[in-house]
C-alpha cells in the first residue's frame, strides 16, 4: 500500500508542477517542467522496482 501512496503523491506533486508551469514566466516554467519530470521518472522507477526490493528498503529504514 505504501508503494502506491508514494506513487500517488509523486505523480500529485508532478501535476501540481505541471499547472504552475502554465502560467509561470518561461524560465520559471522550466523548473517546473523540470520538477514534474523528475517526479514521473522517480514514480516510475518505485513502480519498475520488484517487491521484494521495496520490503528490504522499508526494513532498513
Amino acid at each position: 500500500m505504501a508503494r502506491i501512496e508514494l506513487v500517488r503523491f509523486l505523480s500529485g506533486n508532478a501535476g501540481e508542477a505541471l499547472k504552475q508551469a502554465q502560467y509561470a514566466r518561461p524560465e520559471l516554467a522550466k523548473v517546473l517542467l523540470d520538477e514534474a519530470e523528475e517526479c514521473l521518472a522517480l514514480a516510475m522507477s518505485v513502480l519498475n522496482r520488484p517487491a521484494a526490493a521495496m520490503h528490504e528498503t522499508r526494513e532498513a529504514a
